[in-house]
């Protein structure tokens, strides 16, 4: 089977498929949420990796407990098509009011967000979920504020997400070094490689 040229209303349909999949994450609609994922779909972020069914709960933990609850700006640029399946990248920036040792700071990550989607025949579900990682940064949203960071723990995190991952060190969760990003241009030619794969059926 050849890749198909993508119709409007399909990229369109797509579009909307990862759109309402943030918005739904960023605002606590978990039933929304899990329903934009297939079954057996992974999500694999810089706090997260597992099943879209176990990100929601674990997404509404963290959106309850106030430990830097995010808000994504997703912009998609390009699907691609072949038959039920589909592949579509968006532009992206994380959003992440949190507080590190009393003083309250905002993380900005700048990411390309990634899905692998296929249809059931009536609509379009994402099978994955996953952030490509460019460069982020941390401020004291008081300018006066005076924030101090070990430099080990900093250093410890990979170029593309380091105040990401130092956030996630704080508050509990995971460290993920092994995540695709710009500092690392062969996992991301790898992560393309395996995405060109399964579109193509293999």
């Amino acid at each position: 089977m050849s890749e198909e040229a993508i119709d409007l209303e399909t990229e369109q349909e797509i579009f909307r498929l990862v759109r309402r999949e943030r918005l739904a994450r960023d605002t606590g609609r978990w039933d929304e949420l899990t329903a934009c994922y297939w079954p057996d779909s992974t999500v694999r972020v810089t706090w997260f990796t597992g099943t879209a069914r176990d990100f929601a709960q674990a997404s509404r933990a963290q959106y309850e407990s106030g430990k830097g609850q995010g808000i994504h700006i997703i912009s998609p640029v390009w699907a691609r098509r072949r038959g039920d399946r589909a592949l579509v990248e968006s532009l992206g920036t994380i959003l992440t009011r949190t507080e590190f040792d009393g003083v309250l700071v905002d993380v900005t990550t700048w990411v390309r967000f990634f899905s692998r989607v296929r249809s059931d025949g009536e609509r379009w579900l994402l099978v994955t979920f996953d952030g490509i990682y460019m460069k982020d940064r941390i401020d004291p949203v008081d300018p006066a504020g005076t924030l101090t960071l070990d430099p080990e723990r900093l250093a410890a995190g990979r170029a593309s997400y380091r105040h990401q991952a130092y956030m996630a060190d704080f508050h509990g969760y995971p460290r993920n070094n092994d995540l695709p990003g710009d500092d690392r241009r062969d996992l991301v030619q790898a992560f393309y490689d395996e995405a060109e794969s399964w579109l193509q059926g293999d």
